[in-house]
């Protein structure tokens, strides 16, 4: 017989399951301009980015990765 602490642990692993689905399925976010400088972002880049997120212009990007961060 399940208890209460079974049935939350069930219900939490549908939503943290669904959560990661739609996580994956959610379409890439592409700006016209950077999300750091504001610059434009050109239409090159954003198709080169097909499937990825493209937030940031080439130079803050390349700022971000010698950084170590990853957008």
């Amino acid at each position: 017989m399940a208890d209460n602490a079974d049935r939350a642990a069930d219900e939490y692993a549908v939503h943290e399951q669904a959560r990661a689905a739609s996580r994956v399925n959610a379409a890439p976010v592409h700006r016209l301009g950077c999300e750091e400088c504001d610059a434009p972002i050109p239409l090159e880049r954003r198709q080169a980015l097909v499937g990825h997120d493209c937030l940031l212009c080439i130079d803050c990007q390349q700022l971000l990765e010698r950084k170590g961060g990853v957008w």
